[in-house]
């Protein structure tokens, strides 16, 4: 046997290491009971996924899915609630969920390799976030599909990262959202308290991504480099400003969301490693 893990094993890695660096934090500066069991059932639930889950190997099905998921960008803007300014949630029982952070990684991955249609559904998903209105989600979408620009050599790709780069630039601080503690201003929180912490929680944030999805991919390239662009994107963008930390701090959506994007891999589907648009 190798000295490698499995595949399906590695492949939860870069979801796997933040999260639980994640709920280190919580539990280490005392959040509430509540928050530490939401993020560690996501965490469970999208680690599953991850490791035996897998969406249907035809082509049409999954254009389909992701069409549903663009479309599904819009459902908050029908429901509610309206917080601060902004509507980005669907209520789910006990929690709301953040739904560009629930989809939006999912999307990526299912349009990556659609080098014709890929565009257009990213375009969709863009006017979603722009209506909410989401700067971090929209700078996320920009950056995956700068990314994808680059590796499909697709100029379509490359309009839809102008495009929602530059949305993100215009609702940049838009809403008058009150900064949640262990959601938001994580890094900065950790450290006043220690930067040792701080520096370890940043690399399990920024490091393990890059790792497993660009230096030792464990999906499709195209697949690998844009979800890694859309989470280093969100990543950044909790940096600057008070966006939701991803994975490091509490909320369920992005760790349900990159757990359906990383079971969604086309290589664990049984597709060879190319573009589909070619075939």
């Amino acid at each position: 046997m190798s000295a490698r893990l499995p595949d399906r094993w590695r492949l939860t890695l870069p979801l796997a290491l933040p999260s639980l660096g994640g709920l280190a934090y919580l539990a280490a500066y005392d959040a509430p009971a509540r928050l530490l069991v939401i993020n560690a059932g996501a965490l469970g639930l999208a680690l599953v996924w991850a490791v035996l889950g897998r969406l249907p190997a035809s082509r049409t099905i999954r254009l389909l899915i992701a069409g549903v998921a663009a479309l599904a960008l819009f459902l908050p803007l029908l429901t509610g609630p309206d917080v601060g300014g902004v509507t980005r949630w669907f209520p789910a029982g006990p929690v709301a969920l953040h739904v560009g952070a629930l989809l939006l990684p999912l999307l990526t991955v299912l349009a990556a390799r659609e080098r014709h249609t890929g565009p257009a559904l990213l375009a969709l998903a863009g006017t979603a976030l722009a209506l909410q209105p989401d700067a971090a989600m929209l700078a996320g979408l920009g950056a995956a599909s700068a990314v994808l620009a680059w590796s499909q050599r697709s100029a379509a790709f490359g309009l839809v990262a102008a495009a929602g780069l530059g949305l993100a630039a215009v609702t940049f601080g838009a809403g008058t959202l009150e900064p949640q503690v262990f959601t938001e201003y994580v890094l900065v929180q950790v450290a006043e308290q220690s930067l040792a912490q701080a520096t370890v929680l940043a690399l399990l944030l920024f490091a393990a991504p890059v790792w497993y999805l660009v230096v030792d991919p464990q999906m499709d390239r195209a697949e690998g480099y844009a979800l890694a662009a859309l989470l280093l994107a969100l990543s950044v963008m909790a940096s600057l400003a008070p966006f939701p930390y991803p994975l490091i701090g509490y909320g369920a959506s992005p760790i349900l969301g990159f757990g359906l994007a990383l079971g969604a891999g086309l290589r664990k589907a049984g597709y060879p490693a190319r573009n589909l648009a070619t075939s």
